[in-house]
């Protein structure tokens, strides 16, 4: 049995029922619309029993998983700055696992003052997953959505 039919079979058609077809009759067949995403999952969970993130995950892997809760899109990114990209007007940032090249408690995964200072600057809002966050009020002050991870992160 073909290991990949999600991929050779099953996304086929679903884009033929969406985008329309020509059956094999010469019969133009009309699309229902809409669009789908074809994801793949990853071959560990990176969550353990628990709904914590497993000591073994990456960033990269993390910051697979972030972007797609966030966005909704495949991430294209690099993974080697906490500032994932930018999406409708939102930059999107990861604190975790030492992306600031701190793997202290209370250093590159905690959202700080020092650590703000830090981070690739944005104008707009910006979205902040960390472990905790210690600006307090300054937080909407610089237009900071905080989520906790793992917390805000669905399981």
């Amino acid at each position: 049995m073909d290991e990949n039919i999600a991929e050779n079979v099953t996304r086929e058609r679903v884009k033929r029922v969406a985008e329309g077809y020509t059956n094999d009759k010469g019969q133009v067949v009309e699309g229902l619309g809409g669009g789908f995403q074809f994801c793949r999952l990853s071959a560990e969970p990176l969550f353990d029993a628990d709904g914590q993130i497993r000591s073994d995950v990456t960033f990269a892997q993390l910051a697979d998983f972030v972007w797609f809760a966030e966005t909704g899109t495949g991430f294209t990114g690099s993974a080697d700055s906490p500032l994932l990209g930018i999406h409708e007007g939102r930059a999107i940032y990861l604190l975790y696992n030492g992306i600031l090249k701190d793997k202290s408690v209370a250093g590159g995964n905690v959202l700080t003052g020092p650590v703000f200072e830090v981070l690739p600057k944005f104008a707009g809002p910006k979205v902040i997953y960390a472990a905790a966050n210690r600006l307090g009020a300054r937080a909407a002050r610089e237009g900071i959505t905080f989520k906790q991870t793992p917390y805000a992160l669905e399981v």
